[in-house]
């Protein structure tokens, strides 16, 4: 017994100096971060915002699941929207620009280019060096002109049959998948295969077959990234590349990341040796499917400029944006609308009157063309009213390299100024006009005059200034085909699964996504 004593008072003797240790350590590394943020925190200190301790701050609401963080960041939001704000996450300091004035000088400003370092998960993961997330500038302005040409005003006129190609299979998929007794469906999977098998036949130039199952791994292993970069982003201490190597987290993740680099990979090699077959500029397709077209695409302008400006890694990480871009975006907006005109009818009747009267002339069920999509107007206004409800993009951040006034306060240097489009977009100062109030589903919100008399920067659903989305009128005529091509074949009601909007459930994983599905009732219009 007198030797197991000893050993025991041996091997605590042997951990007290470990822990002393690290006591110590942890003790000066938060003199250091105190002495050495004290005019930050000073000047910090002088903006509004809710109380607590700079190291404390808002880390209990950041650790509340994907879900509940979203109610309650928006309770946060409004209790101080008249004003920008500022909220401490351990030693970071964050600036909430709420004005339309303070967004627009940010936004606008050279200044302000730099991402917030907050997207170094991005980078560390399957984005890499992509326009999204590039901090170097120059960079990031070569890149960026190059793919502005796979997104020409002719290139987006010739892609409009492929939208409306994958439009009809998916008004197919959606009446197969239609309980036979309900008539229910969840919509936010057939139409996020059919947005990724867009963005792969026009942007990229591939077939995926995703509506046929054959993208399936591509979109569940983005999920599961998306997934680390959210748990690193509101786990401050996993931005730390050494402390989150010991996650659990990070080897799910490296498995997806490995999997999706492997996918695009996969991509470009073909790409290269289609290149090489052709010999023409012009002649560069996957298959003879009747939808693909002898055009211009990104991964053929990205290879054809990777002897001057772009390794094949970039190229990759360039593809994986588009992707992730052109994918997620529209995908969630394509079924939020659906959702939408399920909930209200009247709003959809007049949809559907307005492609009644586009159609009224020769073959009703004629391919959709460029002219008609124009004629569109009041579709136009549901999807963006659709967009300031559910914004793709519910928040962003800039880097704030040096000591800048804004909105009357002087915001220090180190600091990371935030955009949220989500709480923007419902601040009764903006949306109170009418009596439903900011919440409210009210495509007048974009009749011309009021449009007017709102300020521009009060409405940013894919950002905007020289870092906007570079695909936003990709988006809003590939949205106005699959809208239009649905609603001419089917009904859309309300489902018992979610029987109000307000039921529809949120959460944030670096764009906005939908916690348990979009549930609505499928019925068959049937022609007069």
């Amino acid at each position: 017994m007198r030797i197991i004593e000893l050993i025991l008072t041996d091997r605590e003797n042997m951990w007290l100096p470990i822990f002393m240790t690290l006591l110590a350590v942890s003790a000066i590394a938060l003199i250091v971060i105190s002495i050495k943020g004290r005019r930050r925190r000073m000047l910090g200190n002088r903006i509004p915002g809710p109380e607590g301790t700079f190291i404390l701050g808002l880390l209990p609401l950041v650790l509340q699941g994907a879900e509940q963080k979203v109610k309650s960041a928006k309770v946060v939001y409004q209790a101080y929207e008249k004003s920008l704000f500022k909220a401490w996450l351990l030693n970071k300091l964050y600036i909430i620009l709420t004005r339309p004035e303070d967004i627009e000088f940010v936004l606008t400003s050279p200044k302000f280019l730099r991402k917030a370092k907050e997207y170094m998960v991005m980078q560390q993961s399957i984005m890499g060096q992509g326009i999204f997330t590039i901090d170097d500038i120059n960079k990031w302005k070569v890149n960026r002109k190059l793919m502005t040409k796979g997104f020409s005003f002719k290139l987006l006129k010739e892609f409009i049959p492929i939208f409306y190609g994958e439009a009809l299979v998916l008004a197919e998929i959606l009446r197969d998948n239609s309980n036979s007794t309900s008539k229910e469906c969840d919509v936010s999977g057939p139409v996020s295969m059919a947005t990724m098998e867009m963005i792969g036949k026009t942007a990229l130039g591939v077939t995926f077959n995703a509506q046929k199952g054959g993208c399936n791994r591509f979109v569940e292993n983005l999920l599961t990234a998306m997934h680390a970069w959210e748990y690193r982003m509101t786990h401050p201490w996993y931005l730390s590349s050494t402390l989150f190597q010991f996650s659990s987290i990070k080897r799910k993740h490296d498995r997806s990341q490995k999997i999706i680099n492997e996918f695009t990979d996969e991509i470009i090699r073909t790409k290269i040796v289609e290149l090489d077959k052709s010999g023409s500029k012009n002649d560069v397709n996957s298959n003879d499917d009747e939808n693909e077209r002898n055009t211009e695409t990104l991964t053929k302008i990205f290879l054809e400029n990777s002897h001057e400006n772009m390794s094949l890694e970039q190229i990759r990480d360039e593809l994986v944006t588009v992707m992730i871009g052109g994918q997620e975006t529209t995908a969630m907006a394509n079924a939020c609308v659906i959702f939408m005109l399920a909930h209200h009818q009247d709003v959809q009747d007049k949809v559907f009157k307005e492609q009644e009267s586009i159609f009224s002339i020769g073959d009703r069920n004629r391919p959709v063309t460029y002219n008609d999509l124009v004629q569109m107007e009041y579709l136009e206004r549901v999807i963006k009213e659709t967009l300031r409800l559910f914004p793709p993009l519910p928040v962003f951040g800039r880097a704030l390299d040096e000591d800048t006034t804004i909105g009357g306060h002087l915001c220090p240097a180190g600091s990371t100024l935030i955009v949220s489009p989500l709480f923007l977009h419902l601040s009764p100062q903006l949306y109170g006009g009418t009596a439903r109030g900011p919440d409210a589903f009210d495509p007048d919100n974009f009749l011309p005059e009021a449009c007017h008399g709102r300020h521009p920067y009060a409405y940013i659903p894919f950002s905007t200034g020289p870092r906007n989305c570079i695909g936003i009128k990709y988006a809003m005529l590939q949205m106005k085909t699959v809208v239009s091509t649905l609603i001419r074949h089917q009904k859309f009601l309300p489902s018992d699964r979610c029987p109000t909007p307000d039921r529809l459930r949120l959460m944030f994983l670096s764009t906005l996504k939908l916690a348990d599905g979009c549930y609505v009732k499928v019925e068959q219009r049937v022609p007069e």
